[in-house]
Order: C-alpha cells, then sequence, then structure tokens
C-alpha cells in the first residue's frame, strides 16, 4: 500500500497512515549473500540478484526488510553523500516497493569500511556526531516522501566506549554540571558493587548515548516528518545480564549504555535483538532458561510504545562448532522466539535472509532459505507465522507491567534468578 507505516494509537500495534488497516512487520535483515563476510552489499550491488531475493522474500509472506547503509557507500567524506550510493538505494527501493515489502533503513555503519571522520570514538567525538546530523539531513530529506521506507533506524547495535579522549572531556564536564567539580577519574572497568563512582559512570554512558541518539532524531525531524526513527538495540542494553564471553565478559563496559527505557522519549518505537547466548536451544532446560532471558529482555524494553524484536535467529541444515545441526533445529528455536513474544511483542525481523556461506558465525546456516535458493524448513515454518500473525490486530498482555532496574554497575548471576526478581519487581508475583 502507498501509505507511510505510523504507531497505532493504541501504542502498541502499526498500522497504515490513511486507511488505518493494521501492519504486523514480520519480515528479515536482508543482506546479498553472494558478498563475503561481512556483505559488501552495496559494493557488489546486484540488481538482478536483489530483485530474485526480493521475489522470494515476498513468496514467504515478508513485508519488511531491514537493510544496513555503509558510511562507505555512501557518505565517503563527513560533508559528501555518494551520488552512486543514493542511485543504488533508488533502486533497492524500487524493488522493494514492487515486491510491497517496507524497508527498515539502518544508519551509516561499517561492514564495507571505516570512516577517517569517525576518529576514535563515533558515539562521543564531535566530528562523527556532526557528519551523522549531515547525513540525516540529506538522506532523510531526500526520502521523506518515500512510503516505501517504515522507519529510520539510526544504527545497528550500538555501544558506548568505555574511555577515549573525548569521554573524558565529556566525562569532567558531566561532573561538573552535577556535583560542580570534575576532579574524578575514569574508574576501573571491574566490578565494584557499591561503587558510586562507577555507577555515576554508567549513567554518564547513558548521557552519551542520550545525546547521540537526540542529535540524529533532531536531525531527521527537521527534514522528514512523516518516518518512524528508532536504535537498533543490542542484547545487552538490557542491563542484567552481560555476554558470557570475551575479555568484556562480567564488565561493566559490556553494558551497552544505550538503556530502551532512558531513550525513550526521543524513539517512535523500540527494536530489541536477542540471540540465545545461555547455551544450547536444543537442549529443553536450555531452551526454557533463554525463553525466559527472551522474555525479560523484550518486557524490559515495553515503555508504552511498540516493541519489535529486530533481529532473531538460530542456525540449521549444515555443521557448526563441529557438530551438525538439522534445518528442524533452527526452525524449533525460531518458532519458540516468535510465539513465546506473541503478547510481548509488535514484530519480528529473523537475521537473516538465507545462509551466508563465508560467514564466521550463525550466519552462515541461519537463513530462511539455503546457499542454493531453497526454502529451508524454518522458511516454510516463517510462512506459516506469516499468514496467521500478520492478518490481525496484536494483543498486549495487560498483567505485565514494565521492569525498573537501576544498579546496572553491579547485577550478575544466573538468568532464572534474574527473571524471578523481574516477576517481582513487575508485580506479576
Amino acid at each position: 500500500m502507498n501509505e507511510y507505516i505510523k504507531v497505532h494509537n493504541d501504542n502498541w500495534n502499526f498500522a497504515y497512515s490513511n486507511s488505518g488497516k493494521i501492519f504486523v512487520p514480520f519480515g528479515t535483515n536482508y543482506f546479498d549473500p553472494e558478498t563475503g563476510w561481512a556483505p559488501k552489499l552495496w559494493i557488489m550491488f546486484d540488481k538482478k540478484r536483489v530483485q530474485d531475493h526480493f521475489q522470494k522474500m515476498a513468496d514467504i509472506g515478508v513485508n519488511t526488510a531491514r537493510i544496513f547503509l555503509t558510511a562507505h557507500s555512501f557518505q565517503p567524506k563527513s560533508d559528501m553523500i555518494s551520488k552512486e550510493g543514493i542511485e543504488k538505494l533508488d533502486t533497492m527501493i524500487d524493488i522493494a516497493k514492487s515486491h510491497g515489502i517496507k524497508l527498515i533503513l539502518t544508519g551509516p555503519d561499517h561492514w564495507e569500511g571505516r570512516p577517517d571522520y569517525w576518529g576514535s570514538d563515533k558515539y562521543a567525538g564531535e566530528p562523527a556526531l556532526s557528519a551523522l546530523e549531515y547525513f540525516w539531513h540529506e538522506v532523510a530529506g531526500r526520502y521523506k516522501d518515500e512510503t516505501a521506507i517504515f522507519a529510520w533506524d539510526l544504527l545497528n547495535e550500538p555501544e558506548v566506549g568505555w574511555k577515549s579522549e573525548a569521554m573524558t572531556e565529556k566525562w569532567r564536564l558531566w561532573l561538573k554540571d552535577k556535583y560542580g567539580t570534575d576532579i574524578a577519574e575514569i574508574p576501573e572497568d571491574r566490578i565494584d558493587k557499591g561503587n558510586k563512582t562507577l555507577y555515576d559512570y554508567q549513567l554518564f554512558r547513558e548521557f552519551i548515548a542520550y545525546e547521540w541518539t537526540r542529535r540524529q532524531v533532531e536531525a531527521i525531524r527537521a527534514v522528514d516528518p512523516n518516518h518512524l526513527v528508532t536504535v537498533g538495540f543490542i542484547q545487552w542494553s538490557f542491563p542484567l545480564l552481560r555476554a558470557p564471553w570475551g575479555d568484556k565478559a562480567n564488565m561493566p563496559s559490556r553494558y551497552a549504555g544505550f538503556n530502551p527505557i532512558k531513550l525513550a522519549d526521543l524513539l517512535d518505537f523500540i527494536c530489541i535483538h536477542f540471540y540465545p547466548i545461555l547455551g544450547d536451544p536444543g537442549e529443553p532446560e536450555l531452551k526454557v532458561k533463554n525463553t525466559h532471558y527472551l522474555q525479560a529482555v523484550v518486557n524490559y524494553c515495553y515503555v508504552n510504545k511498540p516493541v519489535v524484536i529486530e533481529e532473531y535467529g538460530w542456525h540449521g541444515g549444515g555443521e557448526m562448532n563441529g557438530k551438525y545441526q538439522p534445518e528442524s533445529y533452527q526452525s524449533d528455536w525460531n518458532t519458540n522466539v516468535v510465539k513465546s513474544t506473541l503478547e510481548l511483542a509488535s514484530g519480528w525481523l529473523v537475521w537473516a535472509y538465507a545462509d551466508t556461506p563465508t560467514s564466521t558465525d550463525l550466519t552462515k546456516f541461519g537463513g530462511l532459505y539455503n546457499i542454493n535458493g531453497e526454502l529451508k524448513e524454518w522458511g516454510k515454518s516463517f510462512k506459516s507465522l506469516a499468514e496467521e500473525i500478520t492478518k490481525s490486530k496484536l494483543n498486549r498482555r495487560g498483567d505485565i507491567k514494565p521492569a525498573d532496574f537501576d544498579e546496572i554497575e553491579s547485577l550478575t548471576g544466573d538468568v532464572r534468578n534474574i527473571y524471578d526478581q523481574y516477576l517481582i519487581d513487575s508485580g506479576i508475583k
């Protein structure tokens, strides 16, 4: 339909702007799986392949596709938008429109290269912030009347860093504004329960995230009154459990600093990403644990606005980590994500369109289609879910209230205990 998508007046569903017909975003994250890893969709743009991919998506009920824009192809210099990149985006929009698929376009990312103007800190550094304002002024302004665009997504999985020259300078200004002094050093990146400075620093990181978001939203609103705006929050924007791997595991810096609750006033709807990081969801007990974690994360994002699970997924139909998993392994978990959040979410976008043979993560076998373009078991389940879920208005459980957690610098522990506490704090039990 040749209409914009708006938030329904129930603040939970989406609807077409003129007809008022309900629109349930149910789709996928899209990139051309034949363009390497990370995908070089725009550098290696192939119109014929993209047309074929969008036809396949339409065939199984995809009504929304999320696509990454890149700094390399769209903003090679801080004060220049690439004509070639815009022409490719025009083509992409025309293809999407011809297949009745709405687009969530995600702000300039690093998949095709990191630009010099980002400097050492793209969240706190002034050159990077000014460049983003310019980007949105030009791009959002150009497409303000384009109804094929569902929403602007400022960035994929933003995370405020721990320390940089720009952060140090702004930390001192933040302290001076709050306490009248700027003598506190940036605290060490380690758990230290009860450390007031560490707690303040997490609040400061949230301030950096707020300012980063505010400036871009204002730049968009100044030129584009028609499209919704959101952010693709990473899983550990939910502050109760950090990723259990890597150098940052259980460190305060693992918390992204982008708190959906504190950014809600800037955004039209909330997007959260989720993967089953608490163990193999093919194991019954771990499936339950991951599902509880999923429900807690999604409900945390509820701020009287729609919540979209903008990334979720698993793998199947190939060997991962030395073990072959059938296609049913992927389909079972992905189906569970949708069904277990039917009254907690307003839309679902799976990762990803098709298996990507060069991927170094679950994307290798994480598609709706395999590398031969054949529909996988998950693709068939997706089609059935799309037919069922997108035909009517969604309901939200009335007995669930937004969670409110504050001690973000020190909370750790088993997710079952976290979820129990979440239920208690939410007034559910």
